[in-house]
């Protein structure tokens, strides 16, 4: 069927967004490796920050997919590694996270589709991801605010942070990044998502 085979994810594509899930887990919480809180720390950033990071690549390929496109997430084995070196190597200080991505095929142009028709749909695409990131964002954020121990919050906190972090960064108009596209398909749609996402990274971080 062809919902299934745009749907469907392969093995190889399932083992490899795992093994990226969990290195970018392990460096976001490397700064804690030594300490008796990795264990907490870890399982924690499997779900505030590698969650966000699966998340935010599965919208661009499930956005892709619904204007037709083959698309499917290929993880960087390069950057992969430089991430655990660079997380080891500075004690968890410094975090290159750059696991991989999503690689589009393009959906057939024809005389009928317009220049802006594809900027709009690349447009769209582009911005599932950062969206994705800023609704776990908020969901996070509320869970900070339940009253359900130590670990929800720890882990709701890790999470709200990396996810605005994740969306302010892709939103950054320049290529490769997310915003990129988005602003050149709408100027004004980007500014809509990326002032709001900026201030409130700034406001978390001066309060």
């Amino acid at each position: 069927m062809r919902y299934g085979r745009y749907y469907g994810f392969t093995l190889r594509e399932v083992l490899e967004l795992a093994v990226s899930w969990i290195v970018i887990s392990f460096c976001f919480s490397a700064y804690y490796l030594h300490s008796g809180f990795f264990s907490l720390m870890f399982s924690a950033s499997l779900i505030g920050v590698g969650l966000g990071f699966v998340l935010h690549e599965l919208m661009h390929r499930f956005t892709a997919q619904r204007f037709g496109c083959l698309a499917e997430y290929r993880m960087w084995v390069w950057g992969l590694m430089l991430a655990l070196i660079m997380a080891l190597a500075s004690g968890g200080r410094v975090i290159f996270a750059a696991p991989g991505a999503v690689y589009i095929t393009p959906f057939a142009i024809s005389t009928s589709i317009s220049v802006k028709q594809v900027e709009r749909v690349y447009g769209v695409i582009s911005l599932a991801g950062p969206g994705a990131n800023i609704m776990l964002a908020a969901l996070f954020y509320g869970l900070m605010h339940v009253n359900m121990g130590f670990y929800l919050y720890v882990t709701a906190s890790m999470g709200f942070t990396a996810n605005l972090w994740l969306a302010a960064f892709n939103l950054i108009p320049v290529p490769p990044l997310d915003g990129y596209k988005v602003f050149k398909w709408s100027p004004l749609v980007w500014s809509a998502f990326t002032i709001p996402v900026w201030a409130l990274l700034v406001l978390t971080q001066v309060l």
